[in-house]
């Protein structure tokens, strides 16, 4: 299974993932700082604890890495069935089920990991920020905060990747790439829909749960019925 990945990771050569990554970190960042300047500027105070900060940060994070997991099923997975190119794959000795599953396995890992690491830069480039520039009072945390925080975040991105893998049912229909990317601009909606420090979807982490199990039985029937799938 690890040398399939491996070869997944080759032959469709990430960079382009890594370095729209690095650019919506720089995006989710200025908006980020955005706030308390609009907050300053209009005399209120929505975001009034660090912990707003950290959601919102979090909320666009997955927002975004939502939308790329699907783009990584349609170029991966969706593409290769709709062009047939998978029978090039499935022509090899190798069982139908763990080429999907491989492919499965590694747009998961790189949709979490990409959501950890972005997580880390984000929140710790604004505190930074903040440090120099005075943005907020409200971010004013211990080491201890900073790591809770940070925990709950991870927690929220690995539920969030494994949600991201339900737009591969609408795509696979009728092997429908804008079917795929609709569809993951519904989790988004369903799963990051914030009003700041108000009531938030963005903070109930039994919605993204409750879509990852979901995308569980998405895979597992995915996989299942791979075998039965007539491509000529």
């Amino acid at each position: 299974m690890f040398h399939l990945i491996k070869l997944e990771i080759k032959k469709n050569k990430l960079g382009w993932f890594f370095k729209g990554s690095v650019l919506a970190n720089i995006i989710i960042l200025g908006f980020v700082c955005m706030f308390p300047l609009i907050e300053r500027n209009e005399g209120e105070h929505i975001f009034t604890k660090y912990t707003d900060y950290f959601m919102i940060s979090g909320a666009f994070v997955r927002a975004t890495f939502t939308i790329f997991a699907a783009v990584l099923i349609s170029k991966m997975i969706i593409d290769e069935f709709k062009n047939r190119t998978i029978l090039v794959l499935f022509s090899y000795p190798i069982n139908r089920k763990r080429i999907l599953s491989a492919k499965l396995i590694l747009i998961f890992c790189v949709t979490f990991m990409a959501m950890a690491i972005s997580n880390v830069v984000v929140i710790s480039g604004f505190i930074g920020l903040n440090q120099i520039f005075h943005l907020t009072s409200a971010m004013s945390l211990t080491i201890d905060d900073f790591l809770a925080g940070i925990s709950n975040l991870m927690m929220f991105s690995l539920a969030t990747a494994g949600a991201a893998l339900v737009p591969l049912y609408f795509g696979m229909r009728k092997y429908s790439t804008p079917a795929t990317i609709i569809s993951s601009l519904l989790i988004v909606m369903v799963m990051c829909s914030s009003s700041g420090s108000a009531f938030s979807l963005a903070s109930i982490i039994y919605i993204p749960l409750g879509l990852a199990i979901i995308a569980l039985g998405i895979v597992a029937g995915a996989i299942r019925k791979i075998d039965r799938i007539d491509l000529n």
